[in-house]
């Protein structure tokens, strides 16, 4: 808990600016996933070094894509990470992810 609590919106903050590279693929407004995303996913994952931090980040790129302000293409948003050579589970695939587990 008190990682969580040293937690920093400047983290938040670099995720989100990241992860708007994303944006546009997992909204469906991109059909292709690009090298920028890939990066950005990328970097995303080294910000994210315990639990703590990845359920944090997620709760930001959660409400990024809530003030995007459109609805996600759960197959892209699933196959994001995948599709990018990068393992992780706490990339969002819908509004409602559940950040905590």
């Amino acid at each position: 808990m008190l990682r969580a609590s040293s937690y920093t919106h400047t983290d938040c903050g670099i995720a989100q600016t990241a992860f708007g590279e994303c944006v546009p693929y997992v909204t469906g407004k991109d059909p292709s996933l690009s090298d920028k995303c890939c990066t950005a996913v990328r970097a995303i994952k080294e910000l994210t070094p315990t639990v703590e931090d990845r359920r944090a980040i997620c709760a930001c790129l959660v409400q990024e894509l809530k003030d995007a302000g459109g609805s996600v293409d759960s197959s892209k948003a699933k196959g994001l990470a995948g599709g990018c050579g990068v393992s992780t589970n706490f990339i969002p695939t819908s509004l409602s992810f559940d950040c905590s587990k």
